[in-house]
């Protein structure tokens, strides 16, 4: 439904390539040249700026793009409203979830969703929280999921879960044998913490922080991914927090052995952001459904 043209300028304009472009709407490239040239003599406006071969956005490109994200979205919005009435195909999906979030919960919510809309097209883009409250400002995505609290009054924001951060150790470390373990100790290990700037490792320093417990600056290995920090613990390396939904599998295994925190646990809020208008119906709706019933069945 969306206008194709209009549809052209988008890709070309978020992906700043026509050659790009031309793979991602499976057309030649001249093609793609020849409807942006269409559009900009339509609109009596240039779009972009061209220095050899690269481009860029002009301040109308920058306007109309902004545009473009809206239809994009009220034109996937209104064609998801309409799937009751019809058949479920046809639609688009476009999400945009924390790394966490991305990896280790959609994949089990998402296969109810396409069964119900087999010709459903999902697009999934993980990214840091404020990556995807930009994504859901601009219109990239219908759906945010969030692992950190959030105000803004433009958007909606709804917490669906809780998901606690756990503290792991090797399994021959001498705190394997431990149920339990204090601020004050736990200080003394060397820790596998997320990159600086990382919600996740914010958690953990006000864990510390409410305990009156300081960190010396020495004490902690930086690693900038999850696995990363469990590969890191199965290794040796330290001990580290991790999301609990990410070391099931792990602790299966038996790999690395779960502390209990004292004064603990260490919980942190994952929450659906909306932007404000009527509420979502079709594979949106579904997916908040999906949400809010998986923290009932935890």
């Amino acid at each position: 439904m969306e206008n194709f043209r209009l549809k052209v300028f988008r890709v070309v304009a978020e992906l700043l390539s026509f050659r790009r472009a031309a793979q991602e709407l499976h057309l030649t490239q001249p093609a793609i040249t020849a409807h942006i040239k269409t559009l900009e003599e339509i609109l009596s406006v240039t779009l972009f700026s061209r220095i050899g071969r690269n481009i860029s956005l002009t301040p109308a490109g920058e306007t109309l793009l902004l545009y473009a994200r809206q239809i994009e979205a009220l034109t996937n919005q209104a064609v998801a409203s309409l799937v009751p009435f019809g058949t479920r195909a046809g639609t688009e999906l476009a999400i945009g979830a924390s790394h966490t979030i991305a990896v280790y919960l959609l994949p089990r919510l998402l296969p109810p969703i396409l069964k119900e809309w087999p010709n459903l097209k999902i697009h999934l883009s993980a990214g840091s929280t404020n990556e995807i409250l930009q994504a859901l400002t601009n219109h990239q995505v219908a759906i945010g999921l969030i692992e950190a609290p959030s105000f803004r009054p433009d958007l909606k924001v709804e917490q669906f879960a809780e998901d606690e951060l756990k503290l792991i150790v090797p399994i021959k470390h001498p705190l394997a044998k431990r149920k339990s373990i204090d601020a004050v100790e736990l200080a003394q290990e060397r820790l596998l913490l997320r990159e600086s700037g990382s919600g996740m490792r914010q958690f953990v320093l006000q864990y510390f922080h409410l305990n009156d417990v300081p960190l010396q600056p020495d004490s902690s290995v930086d690693i900038n991914s999850t696995e990363g920090i469990i590969s890191g613990v199965e290794a040796g390396l330290g001990v580290g927090f991790v999301p609990a939904m990410t070391v099931e599998k792990a602790l299966k295994l038996g790999s690395v052995k779960a502390i209990r925190l004292e004064n603990g646990p260490i919980q942190r809020p994952l929450s659906i952001v909306l932007r404000e208008g009527p509420h979502p119906q079709g594979p949106v709706a579904r997916l908040i459904e999906l949400l809010r019933s998986s923290q009932r069945a935890n």
